[in-house]
């Protein structure tokens, strides 16, 4: 067995050092182009180097980990920008989000709480049916979630540990696809079927405040969900759903089925554990009322977990070998949007394509496919979170160019942010495949796969939907 492993892991070997030697040669020769083209002093290496990191995650040419020291370590030693703005990921309020949302799913698994939940609740009506029917169920409580939890990463947190609990409960395999598919229904469902509800996801809160900041236009939910639920929330979410079955279909096996307890009394670590996260959810979700970042509520909560006079998880029972990889990795993805912006690479990416894409002649619905491709290719090399930022500054310019108002220039961006091609671009995403332990591939097809489908159905449907209210 071993001497079979050998070569097989050689060849492995050979083509991500082949594939990371194609990236490296074209990402100097995308440097080099850049500077002859005349770009600033570290623009040109800061755009190679984030292309660099995009073809490593993408093609599984290192540990995601590594790629994401090794991209810390060239724009730091290469572009010369200060660490503290390179090293700002692992500084940010989402990173310390899912550093308490690593603590907290543990402590929910480690309780029994996420099984004592499951088994009461869920696993019965899950059991009685079919696999597209419980990646639905997964998808609209995922989404239903977010009306009263506006925080993705603290979601997926609250999420994970229960869906693993259902997956044992209904009898599928710790490594099958029918648990990979349910997995990434809540994964997936929790970000793109809320973007389409104005406070429950990151891009959209970021959207949001620029408006405000920039052009003095204030969003609000009624409109917000009229516009993009239909055309967006509804398409996509039922496309979730159909692409997760055809690719994960999966009869459990109803011997493996793990015991969930539902009848048995809650242990008293589970009972103290849901009274934390009961006041950890009021808190979150009533954010707009005490103006505490989620990240600090979240973060007060798993430090309250820890302690030892709580009794529900012991300190030495985080499993930080597995976490700290994953953390490292979170971080370098929340700093390349830094990186993009204080070297001035974003700016100039969203400025070449305002001014490449030929939007001032383009009809409405070729103007609605442009503008929603701006925000795609923005947040690619962005991430999700960062790139309506980058983008607001020139919705003003778009407006004058295509006679539309800066609300729906603006609101064109949410068909580009619903739209994730890979799993870097959403950091909640990252945050459950690493904890349930999903490949990038899984992830990537999934998305590309939506992608593909959905993207004609949902221009064309936003195109008429916007016209009969009035958007045009």
């Amino acid at each position: 067995m071993n001497k079979a492993a050998g070569p097989v892991a050689d060849r492995t070997s050979r083509g991500a050092g082949l594939r990371g030697s194609v990236v490296v040669l074209l990402c100097i020769a995308l440097a080099l182009v850049l500077r002859a083209m005349g770009a600033e002093a570290g623009m040109a290496e800061s755009i190679a180097l984030v292309a660099m990191a995009i073809g490593f995650w993408a093609l599984g040419v290192l540990p995601e980990a590594l790629t994401g020291l090794l991209f810390l370590f060239g724009v730091v030693t290469v572009v010369g920008l200060e660490p503290a703005v390179v090293f700002s990921g692992f500084t940010t309020t989402a990173f310390w989000l899912i550093f308490a949302g690593v603590i907290l799913s543990i402590s929910v698994t480690k309780t029994g709480l996420s099984q004592w939940l499951a088994a009461r609740f869920l696993t019965a009506r899950l059991n009685a049916a079919g696999y597209a029917a419980r990646v639905g169920m997964v998808v609209i409580f995922a989404a239903g979630l977010a009306l009263i939890l506006p925080s993705t990463l603290a979601r997926v947190a609250v999420l994970l540990p229960l869906v693993i609990a259902l997956c044992d409960g209904c009898g599928y395999r710790q490594d099958g696809t029918g648990r990979i598919g349910l997995i990434l229904a809540a994964a997936i469902g929790t970000y793109i079927v809320p973007i389409t509800f104005l406070p429950a996801n990151l891009p959209n809160i970021v959207l949001a405040g620029s408006l405000e900041t920039l052009y003095g236009v204030t969003l609000t939910f009624g409109p917000y969900i009229l516009l993009h639920f239909p055309v967006i929330g509804l398409v996509k979410g039922v496309a979730l759903v159909a692409v997760l079955t055809h690719l994960f279909r999966e009869d459990p096996v109803a011997e493996n089925r793990q015991a969930q307890g539902g009848d048995a009394p809650l242990s008293g670590a589970g009972m103290r554990l849901m009274a934390v996260l009961g006041v950890t959810l009021a808190l979150w979700s009533l954010d707009s009322l005490h103006s505490i970042s989620p990240a600090w509520v979240g973060l007060g909560a798993a430090l309250l977990c820890l302690m030892p006079f709580m009794r529900i998880v012991d300190f030495k029972e985080i499993p930080f070998g597995t976490a700290f990889p994953m953390l490292l990795y979170i971080g370098a993805i929340l700093g390349l949007g830094a990186v993009m912006t204080a070297s001035g690479a974003g700016e100039a990416l969203s400025r070449f394509l305002v001014v490449a894409l030929p939007i001032e002649e383009a009809s409405n619905p070729l103007r609605l496919s442009l503008l929603a491709v701006l925000a795609t290719v923005t947040s690619v090399v962005t991430t999700m979170p960062v790139a309506p930022a980058i983008t607001a500054p020139f919705f003003n310019e778009i407006a004058a160019s295509t006679g539309w108002s800066v609300e729906a220039v603006a609101m064109s961006q949410v068909l580009g942010y619903a739209t994730p091609l890979f799993p870097y671009q959403l950091p909640p995403l990252m945050l459950a495949m690493a904890m349930a332990g999903i490949s990038m591939r899984d992830a990537t097809r999934v998305l590309l796969m939506m992608a593909a489908i959905t993207t004609p159905i949902t221009l064309l449907s936003a195109h008429f939907w916007w016209q009969s209210l009035g958007w045009y």
